[in-house]
């Protein structure tokens, strides 16, 4: 049939047909339907890689939509109703069909690609519209009926126009879609862009069949719609959507499939791309020992490829230090426990071994019976190198690199558990440097460490004859060795004659960064028996009790523990918990000794610690003062004196007969040193309401010594207050005369050691004498101290001393019987 244009309808009496509303909408249905299963595909489309397969999908997917589009007009074409009857060529209204699958494939095959250019969506979009318009007006020339088919020429263009800007549409809207929510919401884009195809479809239609105009001939006869064009209609649509619908589930499966399969795939890839990267060996070993996988690691390892290695035994592989023994005992151990670990020696290559922790594995598949096993080979060399260092830091001295008092102790363990030591003594030395705090001091710590090092490096000298050398702290190092005898006196001199070999070695001058130091060392040592096994403990005890000694004697001798040393020790810690228990629970007391004018009048007395034992009796000072001045119990002990005193005088003020008296009381000098000792004895004073100018404090020359310029300044707070001072012991010092002078006294005691030999010795007369005079000269008092007999006093008293005190007049006795004496005739001190 020819293109006719017709200008004018009614002058050729040109008639149209009405549509059937019901399949207009069924094929638009059919359209949309269609162009959703085609633009579907699209997404599948991408994910194939293989070139033909791709394009068996594409034309699929086109296949579908041309289908539906065809299916679309053809719906439409019989929606389209006439007052004579119609018919339509089969063949070309099949061959109708070619245009609609060409568009729908042009704008795939565009949509399809990562990144279309504008010109190709363009292209594409045009495609599609004249592929739609083409199937059309082909579809329309198969028509076969009495009648002449006109076109409208404007209606014509506008189908067409239509057509390609609405398909142009379509493409767009699909890459837009696309690009705004990506590959994971193509199907909604595919929606969208089908709801466009369909309407550029739908559209171009209509528009053309109201461009299509019919002039009837003389056959034209009125007949209805035959009820089986109906049918062919359904017909058709059915197969449209049930194409349209196969091709979705044929795309959905294979998009599940293919993503299945690039899981997998993906998932095989990241296991060997992760095992690789794996700095530990891995491999994957069958029932009977043979690899099927391994990673870069243990390539390197055995020095082969994945190829090579692939389906050999493990039992044909050198990997480890005897390795076949190995392999059976993993064997075993997997037929019974199903794994296996453990430390080994693995081997490189090269030949080499390291440390290794391997571990063994069996694996059982969920959905197979087989069973592999997998080996993991981890090197712990640096691990291994990380313990060694923490071992060595852990018993070495970081200064000296020797070892320490822990790798000594263990090293004792290890003496008692040798053979040999049945028949042998053992002796352990302790060595002390002399005054090394007095060198770190005056040249400085780097020094003292510099020596440090140097008397480590002579050590270890010993160390490599057999001595086994250590540094314990500071400036106290060790000494370990065995005897040859397991006599006593024999071993004794064996260990002497050492030791002054070693001493001689490590007292030999040190050249310190210039200063040349002649070292002076304190050794203490113990012999003991290793086989007693006794532990380390007692035995540092017992040779530091020996190194005390030496240190107490500074003769640069080396000395020996004794048992009586040990006792010694057990007895003064006994004493020093008792005389703090005696402390805290009231069984210290106060012995008064009176002091007497030249009248044999009581002016005063001196107030002596006294503690009353429970088992023990009355201990004297000389028993436990030294010892609480070595423990610091002398603090807590002067202040108890402090109160005592204090309240006496305080008890004395009340009553007329006895507030005449002085007291005085023996203060120390680490007492003294108290930063708030002044303070403290005005807060006693205070608490008591002691009258200050009764008390005198009784000080030692040992006091200047120390601090005289805090002394004297805490002297004169004090005698500000009125409380009086007396220099106890004077003339025995070495200090009293260079500070006598500007020291705030009151009274010089002259030493019980002058006034004992004053009938004796002729030298002593004329000492006293001098102190005499001296005090007089400077203003000060003077008591004569342990006054036994009568020729004393008189010698005394011709020397110009008349303060006395000493056994001639009373012996130190408790407060009340002091007091109670001092209502009776004088000559009752005597009893």
């Amino acid at each position: 049939m020819l293109f006719n244009v017709l200008s004018d309808p009614q002058a050729l009496n040109a008639i149209q047909g009405k549509h059937d509303i019901l399949l207009v909408f069924i094929s638009w249905l059919v359209a949309l339907a269609a162009s959703y299963a085609g633009l579907d595909t699209i997404k599948l489309v991408r994910k194939v890689t293989h070139s033909l397969w791709r394009s068996v999908w594409l034309f699929a997917g086109a296949s579908a939509m041309g289908l539906g589009v065809w299916s679309m007009h053809f719906i439409g074409m019989h929606a389209y109703q006439l007052d004579f009857p119609v018919t339509h060529a089969p063949v070309a209204t099949l061959l109708s069909i070619l245009p609609a699958i060409l568009g729908s494939l042009s704008a795939m095959v565009v949509l399809s690609r990562p990144a279309p250019s504008h010109h190709s969506l363009w292209l594409a979009g045009v495609g599609l519209g004249m592929g739609i318009g083409a199937m059309h007006y082909s579809g329309m020339a198969a028509m076969r009926m009495p009648a002449e088919l006109y076109y409208s020429l404007n209606l014509f263009l506008i189908s067409l126009l239509v057509a390609v800007v609405l398909g142009m549409a379509s493409v767009y809207v699909y890459r837009l879609c696309q690009q705004e929510w990506g590959i994971q919401r193509s199907r909604r884009c595919a929606f969208i862009a089908a709801l466009c195809v369909s309407i550029a479809v739908s559209g171009m239609h209509y528009v053309a069949m109201q461009a299509a105009w019919y002039v009837p001939d003389g056959r034209v006869l009125v007949l209805p719609m035959h009820s089986h064009s109906r049918w062919l209609i359904y017909l058709i649509g059915v197969v449209a959507v049930l194409t349209a619908l196969l091709t979705l589930v044929a795309t959905g499966v294979q998009r599940r499939l293919h993503a299945s399969q690039r899981h997998e795939y993906m998932t095989q890839t990241r296991l060997l791309e992760v095992i690789s990267a794996l700095q530990d060996s891995v491999v994957l070993l069958d029932n009977r020992a043979r690899v099927r996988l391994c990673n870069a690691a243990f390539e390197r390892l055995v020095g082969s490829t994945t190829n090579q290695l692939v389906g050999a035994s493990i039992a044909h592989l050198n990997y480890a230090q005897d390795s076949q023994t190995l392999n059976v005992e993993i064997r075993q151990a997997l037929e019974k426990h199903g794994e296996w670990s453990g430390m080994i020696k693995a081997i490189r290559a090269n030949g080499l071994g390291f440390p290794a922790w391997l571990s063994v594995t069996c694996v059982n598949y969920a959905d197979s019976n087989e069973r592999d096993y997998v080996a993991l080979l981890s090197d712990r060399s640096e691990e291994q190198q990380a313990e060694q260092r923490i071992r060595y830091l852990a018993y070495h001295d970081m200064l000296t690199e020797l070892p320490n008092r822990r790798a000594l102790q263990a090293r004792i363990e290890e003496l008692g558990a040798a053979e040999k030591a049945v028949h042998q003594q053992a002796f352990l030395a302790l060595l002390d440097i002399d005054r090394f705090k007095l060198l770190n001091d005056s040249l400085g710590q780097d020094i003292g460490d510099e020596l440090l090092r140097q008397l480590s490096k002579r050590l270890q000298q010993w160390a490599e004859k057999g001595l086994y050398a250590a540094r314990l702290d500071g400036n106290e190092f060790a000494l370990l060795g065995a005897c040859s005898t397991n006599d006593g006196a024999i071993a004794q001199s064996e260990v002497c004659s050492l030791i002054d070999k070693v001493l001689a070695s490590l007292t030999a001058d040190y050249d310190l960064q210039g200063h040349t130091y002649p070292c002076k060392l304190n050794v203490g040592v113990l012999i003991f028996n290793p086989v007693k096994r006794e532990g380390s403990a007692p035995l540092f005890k017992r040779a530091d009790l020996a190194l005390l000694v030496a240190k107490r004697l500074r003769d640069s001798q080396p000395q020996f523990f004794r048992a009586e040393q040990e006792r010694e020790l057990e007895e003064r810690l006994m004493m020093e918990r008792e005389l703090r228990f005696a402390i805290e629970n009231d069984e210290l007391c106060l012995h008064l000794q009176p002091q007497v004018n030249g009248q044999h009048d009581v002016i005063g007395a001196e107030a002596l610690l006294r503690w009353q034992h429970p088992q023990r009796g009355l201990v004297s000072p000389g028993h436990f003062i030294a010892l609480a001045e070595e423990t610091g119990l002398i603090l807590p002990l002067g202040e108890w004196v402090l109160k005592e005193g204090c309240r006496l005088l305080g008890k004395w003020h009340q009553d007329a007969q006895l507030q005449h008296l002085k007291l005085s009381l023996n203060v120390s000098a680490r007492q003294f040193q108290q930063p708030d000792f002044t303070d403290q004895v005005l807060s006693i004073i205070e608490q008591y309401d002691a009258p200050p100018a009764r008390l005198t404090l009784e000080l030692t020359e040992s006091l200047l010594l120390i601090d005289p310029e805090g002394t004297i300044n805490k002297m004169q707070q004090l005698q500000r207050m009125g409380v009086s001072f007396a220099l106890d012991d004077f003339g025995t010092g070495y200090s009293s005369l260079s500070y006598l002078k500007l020291l705030p006294l009151d009274t010089l005691k002259i030493d019980i050691a002058f006034v004992r030999d004053l009938t004796l010795n002729r030298q002593a007369r004329p000492i006293a004498g001098t102190i005499i005079t001296l005090a007089e000269s400077l203003g000060l008092g003077v008591i004569a101290e342990g006054v036994e007999t009568e020729d004393q006093r008189l010698v005394l008293a011709n020397l110009g001393c008349h303060v006395y005190q000493g056994f001639l007049f009373g012996r130190p006795t408790p407060v009340d019987v002091f007091t109670n004496t001092l209502t009776r005739p004088l000559t009752r001190f005597l009893d």
